[in-house]
């Protein structure tokens, strides 16, 4: 099964076709919604998915429950009792196929969210006051422009925090104080959007050169799904013609 398996995807004429077929099905959306995207999206997903079990397989359910039971069977130890209670906190999660009992798996919910925070929170506020410690060095070390940019940092965290003092009337150097704000926070939101830009246009790019690499497999996937798409609008299925009568 798994030389046929190989046989199939690990050669040469899959490697050639079908990134530049997949690319170009999922670009066929910018025409319109057709069952070639809908076929692309649908591998896509499913690729993902199996993807992600694996992943998850190897590195989560196997090394942190698969493992430990068989070490539990072999040798039970009292810190195993944890992973009994873990496991039957887990199994909480299936009742949510019940309309009846499907509260038993907010059980699950508000531990593992409780877990999560008690856990995420200290980690976040060490690294925010180790932020603030760096912040919080000599001006006279390094050149002017390592020396200017911590002003420029303190005074843009400052104006964008008095932005947010609604105790009161954002008038006079306050007032002027929180324009800056806005200003220091258009700033960034337009620097973060410019970086989302520009990691969509990486990935375009990537596709681009995938289809520039392999010339003659993008003119003859082009030229068939260009047929298909004609020959799909054209003739299986074709657009409802509306008049003024239908809506009388």
């Amino acid at each position: 099964m798994d030389a046929l398996l190989d046989s199939i995807f690990l050669n040469n004429f899959f490697f050639r076709w079908m990134p530049v077929l997949a690319t170009l099905m999922i670009m066929s959306f910018l025409y319109r919604d057709n069952p070639l995207y809908k076929i692309g999206e649908n591998i896509f997903i499913g690729v993902s998915l199996g993807y992600g079990w694996l992943m998850s397989w190897n590195y989560v359910i196997r090394p942190f429950f698969i493992m430990p039971i068989n070490d539990m069977i072999i040798e039970f130890k009292a810190s195993d009792i944890f992973i009994i209670l873990w496991f039957l906190l887990a199994l909480t999660m299936f009742f949510r196929f019940s309309r009846k009992r499907g509260w038993v798996a907010n059980y699950y919910y508000g531990f593992f969210f409780g877990y999560a925070a008690g856990y995420v929170i200290p980690i976040t506020v060490q690294n925010v006051l180790r932020q603030s410690t760096n912040l919080m060095q000599p001006l006279n070390q390094g050149s002017l422009y390592e020396s200017s940019k911590w002003f420029v940092i303190i005074f843009g965290t400052f104006s964008a925090l008095m932005y947010f003092f609604f105790s009161k009337p954002h008038k006079g150097i306050l007032g002027k104080t929180a324009r800056a704000g806005i200003v220091i926070m258009m700033i960034f939101f337009g620097a973060a959007f410019g970086s989302t830009v520009m990691g969509r246009v990486a990935l375009f790019i990537d596709r681009t050169l995938v289809l520039v690499d392999h010339p003659f497999e993008s003119v003859i996937s082009s030229l068939i799904i260009i047929a298909f798409l004609i020959v799909y609008f054209k003739f299986i299925k074709k657009e409802k013609q509306f008049d003024d009568q239908t809506f009388v």
